[in-house]
Parts: structure tokens; C-alpha cells; sequence
């Protein structure tokens, strides 16, 4: 049967389906700028002011490469190249201090990568998970304030080493934020990572697990990318940064 004339959707229809897509729409946006990417910078973050001080990059993904891969598993097995870095702690602390007696997890750090926060709440897992089992430090490509000012925004678990010129940072083939090195006592690379992942991570609890000598600790990987993600590249010392 025909509608009346003068009858069309009722009102309460219409507003209805403008309502709905009003929320579609805002929940596409609200996702958008809510999912930042893999290794998302809000999980690291402890003092968003400190945090607007260290000028960050854009937050760009960059996946895990081949040649990347194939590059930290060459220092598997490999003897550790020694260093002796001051902390921001104001004391100097060496490779052999810290590794004498312990398994030593060395996370390295780009001073403006959003990537690299993302990481450091998985360094801080794994350093609370094993406790006085591991030393674990982070190498930053900065010294003075801002290194401080990443120490403030982040408030790690674990001491930070100061790395300026990237001296070690070359030695141990960092070519990116958010590379990690496990060593195992007495000084020899039982695994290079160039990136995080949930499998990355669940390899990295094992093996910390075997040369502590500990019962592997098991806690969440769920904010952990699926596929092998990294950070930004540590540009030359002597040059401005790029994404």
C-alpha cells in the first residue's frame, strides 16, 4: 500500500542513522590517532612534559629487513666489544663490571625516536621479570641534559649509558633505535635483536632464562608488534637527524 502523502522517514529514523555514522566516523578518526604505531611511544612514557622537551621524530614504522637480520646475527657468538661509558647516574661503568658475574641486556636508544619508548616498556618488563638475575642498560646517542631529559620522560628500570659520537653504538652494529644485545657473562653476544616482536621477545625471555640461570618468566606480549618492527636510524654525530 502506498505512504500517505506528506509522510516521509520518520524523524526519529533519521536522526537515528545520523547518530550512527556520527559515531562510525569519530571511531574511525579516534582509531587513527590512537594507534601510532607497532612499538606505540605511549607505553614508555612516565613524564609527558619531559617528554615534549626531547623533540621527537615523526612516528614512522620501520620493519625489520633482511639485511638487518642477517647483520645482528653476525654477532652471535661473537666476544662483546668492551666500553666504558659514564651513566646518568654520574659514575663510569664498563663491560666487564657489568657482566662479570651476570647476564648483561644492552638496549640502545635514539635520543628523538618515538620507537624507542614504545621498546623501553618491554626492557622494563624483562628487567623486572628477572631482577638481580640480569644487568640491563640502555646506550643513548646523547649525553649531558638530553639524556637527562630522556631519563626524566621515561623513567626506565634500568641505568643509562651515555654514547654521544655512537662509538659503541658502531661497535655493536646498532644501525637503529631500539637494537638489543644479550651477552652472556664473561663477555661473549649470545643474541643480537634489530628490532621487537612477540616472538623476539618470547626468545629473549628464554635465553635470559638459560644464562641466569632462572625459571623463565612469563608475562604478556599483547602490546608487542607481530612482525619484527625497529627504531629510527642513528644519524651521524656530526649531522641533523631524518626520519
Amino acid at each position: 500500500m502506498s505512504r500517505p502523502p506528506g509522510r516521509g522517514v520518520p524523524k526519529w529514523m533519521v536522526g537515528g542513522l545520523v547518530l550512527g555514522l556520527a559515531v562510525i566516523v569519530a571511531g574511525i578518526a579516534l582509531s587513527k590517532k590512537e594507534n601510532p604505531g607497532p612499538l606505540d611511544p605511549r607505553l614508555g612514557i612516565a613524564d609527558s612534559a619531559a617528554t615534549r622537551q626531547l623533540g621527537l621524530r615523526q612516528q614512522v614504522d620501520h620493519p625489520v629487513n633482511e639485511s638487518q637480520q642477517k647483520a645482528a646475527n653476525s654477532l652471535d657468538s661473537e666476544k662483546a666489544p668492551f666500553f666504558s661509558l659514564k651513566g646518568t647516574d654520574g659514575r663510569t661503568h664498563t663491560l666487564a663490571e657489568l657482566n662479570r658475574e651476570k647476564p648483561l641486556l644492552i638496549f640502545f636508544v635514539e635520543k628523538e625516536c618515538p620507537c624507542c619508548l614504545g621498546a623501553k616498556y618491554f626492557v622494563d618488563k624483562m628487567a623486572d621479570a628477572y631482577g638481580e638475575g640480569l644487568n640491563t642498560i640502555g646506550i643513548i646517542n646523547a649525553d649531558g641534559e638530553t639524556a637527562q631529559t630522556w631519563v626524566r620522560a621515561t623513567k626506565p628500570k634500568f641505568l643509562v649509558l651515555q654514547d654521544p659520537k655512537q662509538i659503541v653504538i658502531r661497535k655493536y652494529k646498532a644501525e637503529r633505535g631500539v637494537y638489543t644485545t644479550l651477552i652472556a657473562p664473561g663477555g661473549t653476544i649470545d643474541k643480537a635483536y634489530p628490532g621487537y616482536g612477540k616472538e623476539m621477545l618470547q626468545d629473549l625471555g628464554k635465553r635470559i632464562a638459560r644464562l641466569a640461570k632462572l625459571p623463565e618468566k612469563r608475562f604478556t606480549h599483547a602490546a608487542a608488534p607481530d612482525t619484527m618492527t625497529s627504531g629510527c636510524i642513528f644519524p651521524d654525530p656530526n649531522e641533523s637527524t631524518t626520519p
